[in-house]
């Protein structure tokens, strides 16, 4: 399943959570992967800042996820990535929420 990005105007498409992770590691300028560990370190600790990045575990959040043969249920992680992104020379704030598959938390 494909996540196309809300953003208007915006051509890329993200096929996974972390795919979209990595984007805006991209657009925040941090390395690759940083976002997705700053999530691994949200589980245990509720909140992890870095920089002017905040990331907070909400907790999880059960669904089904249809397959060929039917429906598997999925536990999947929660989270909340606040930070602020410079628009029209002002600098505004953003929250992007993100749900991980149990299996990668």
């Amino acid at each position: 399943m494909e996540n196309v990005s809300y953003r208007s105007g915006a051509r890329r498409v993200h096929r996974s959570t972390r795919d979209y992770l990595e984007y805006l590691d991209e657009k925040l300028g941090f390395s690759k992967g940083t976002l997705y560990n700053l999530c691994m370190a949200a589980v245990k600790s509720k909140e992890v800042t870095k920089g002017e990045v905040t990331v907070t575990y909400r907790g999880l959040t059960e669904g089904e996820r249809r397959l060929t043969h039917g429906f598997v249920q999925v536990s999947k992680g929660v989270f909340l990535i606040e930070f602020k992104i410079k628009k029209a020379e002002k600098m505004v704030d953003r929250v992007v929420q993100v749900h991980l598959d149990l299996l990668q938390v």
